[in-house]
């Protein structure tokens, strides 16, 4: 126990913790669940729009999480492994709820909140905009729209990542976040204080 105070005392990565977590050492877990917990209740809360049900969700996800580290695969990647727990967790959820009949149902239920952001998706999105206005952009996207593109510029996962996730081929992510990116660059070129040049001049990603 005292090899594990002594990681826990510095930043060990997620191999570490998590060969620690499946020896016993429960404060290695929670070291790994604060370390995504954020990351983990974002995604979910913009697919559900419920802070109460995203911090259920999450809740449940770490749990999943938690019973399973013996299937984690050595060396492969914790977030989005715990990203697609959190995935399933919801779709589950939505199946199982009797008040909504589908996914994008259930996003309707709150138009007003505020879907998730960062400084990161304005970059990538190339354009000088205030949150205000993402936000609203992303509500005009469906349901699957705006979660892979979470997934990609929120998340900052992998086309690879994405796909597996989502359960959609990679060329299907590629495709879907060209044209998301392109729809959203639409809706913006309107917005106040949107440099329109540089639409032009980023017309599209290479990799995509």
């Amino acid at each position: 126990m005292t090899n594990s105070r002594n990681f826990l005392d510095h930043e060990p990565d997620d191999q570490t913790l998590i060969d620690l977590a499946m020896g016993g050492d429960s404060k290695a877990f929670e070291r790994l669940l604060r370390r995504y917990q954020k990351l983990v209740y974002n995604l979910l809360f913009q697919m559900v729009r419920s802070h109460e049900v995203a911090a259920d969700l999450t809740q449940d996800t770490f749990l999943k999480a938690y019973k399973s580290l013996k299937m984690f695969r050595r060396g492969a990647n914790f977030k989005p492994w715990v990203l697609k727990i959190a995935t399933n967790s919801c779709l589950n959820y939505v199946r199982d709820n009797k008040q909504v009949s589908s996914l994008d149902a259930l996003l309707e239920a709150e138009p007003g909140m505020e879907p998730v952001s960062s400084v990161q998706v304005e970059r990538e999105v190339e354009l000088k905009i205030s949150q205000q206005e993402l936000f609203a952009a992303l509500e005009q996207l469906s349901s699957r729209q705006r979660n892979i593109f979470v997934l990609r510029y929120q998340n900052d996962l992998s086309y690879d990542d994405i796909a597996s996730i989502a359960g959609e081929s990679v060329p299907t992510v590629k495709s879907m976040l060209f044209r998301v990116r392109d729809k959203l660059r639409r809706i913006l070129a309107d917005a106040p204080d949107t440099k329109t040049d540089s639409i032009k001049r980023h017309g599209g990603d290479a990799n995509e």
